[in-house]
């Protein structure tokens, strides 16, 4: 829970996706204010990103720094498709109090 303002309406957080080598997933600058009204719910669809500092091939690979450090990258391999389907990583929902 968290309490956002008329004057800073916008919502960035990331979560990083445990035990990956350095995968993670968010939002930046999402505005919960539409239209001058408050999103009673607003459902934002999260994709898998790489951060380019860990050359782990797998999910559960060792610590394998990347030097030099590569330029962040939304994950499309074999990791985000089903049935080689790019898919959605997760779903996150605001929910106004």
């Amino acid at each position: 829970m968290f309490t956002i303002h008329r004057d800073f309406p916008l919502v960035t957080l990331v979560t990083m996706i445990a035990p990956s080598p350095d995968w993670f997933t968010g939002v930046h600058s999402l505005s919960l204010l539409e239209n001058g009204q408050w999103q009673t719910t607003k459902e934002i669809i999260l994709n898998l990103y790489d951060a380019g500092t860990d050359s782990g091939a797998s999910y559960s690979s060792m610590d394998a720094d990347t030097q030099p450090k590569e330029k962040i990258r939304q994950i499309d391999g074999f990791s985000a498709r089903v049935n080689g389907q790019l898919v959605p990583f997760a779903k996150m929902t605001f929910k106004r109090m």
